[in-house]
């Protein structure tokens, strides 16, 4: 059976996608860094899932993600983990919150995959999928297409960021690790925005038919599953 690696399986989407990869079988590695929750998480915890205790704000949480995966083979990678930013306006926004969700949403995926790229290469078909947002689109930015929504600078940065960084892994890579970008809809959750109207279940639902029917391909852009590209 193939091994499934997600971070931010605390809430949210990452826990929804934690559970139904395991309730199907895979082999599966959870990242989280809240030691309370992970605890919760282990109790009863499924032979073929392990918890990974680490930050993913700190180049630490590398050495600490290969302590566990070790020389295990990775077929997929999910980075899912993030934080909200809270500042729309220049007045209200701090540097700091900037930092913080890049560190999270940017670096906390390099780190990741950094970590497991030599566990990813051991497969035939390996996947990153970086969960990303529609708000991390220059594109429909510079249009407009958001200025309803009172959406944080430092979270529209953050998301913009690590689409970049999807795109360096894409050159560098060139095919023997598949990276997508994946925007994974209105979703509702505690960082949701206020048009939000998806369940994250379903979404995981969505994800994981994705990857069985191996319809997840690089594209130039931001993919929305079963609708639309997102132009970056």
């Amino acid at each position: 059976m193939k091994t499934i690696l997600i971070t931010g399986v605390n809430r949210g989407l990452g826990k929804e996608l934690f559970n139904l990869f395991i309730s199907k079988g895979y082999n599966v590695f959870g990242v989280l860094r809240n030691k309370h929750e992970a605890e919760k998480l282990k109790r009863g915890l499924s032979k073929n899932a392990k918890i990974i205790l680490t930050d993913l704000s700190s180049d630490e949480s590398i050495e600490s993600i290969q302590e566990v995966v070790k020389d295990h083979p990775v077929d997929l990678l999910i980075n899912n983990a993030g934080i909200s930013g809270n500042s729309s306006s220049i007045d209200e926004i701090e540097s700091e919150e900037i930092l913080r969700l890049i560190n999270i949403h940017c670096l906390g995926a390099f780190r990741a995959t950094k970590a497991i790229k030599a566990n990813l290469l051991k497969t035939k078909n390996p996947v990153v999928i970086n969960l990303n947002s529609r708000l991390g689109s220059i594109t429909r930015q510079s249009k407009g297409t958001y200025k309803h929504l009172a959406i944080s600078y430092s979270y529209r940065i953050a998301k913009a960021a690590q689409n970049m960084l999807t795109n360096c892994f894409k050159n560098e890579f060139n095919g023997s690790i598949k990276f997508i970008s994946v925007h994974p809809g209105k979703m509702k959750t505690e960082i949701a925005s206020e048009d939000a109207d998806v369940e994250a279940i379903d979404i995981a639902n969505k994800i994981l038919n994705a990857f069985e029917n191996k319809e997840l391909r690089e594209e130039n852009g931001i993919i929305e599953l079963g609708e639309q590209l997102i132009e970056w």
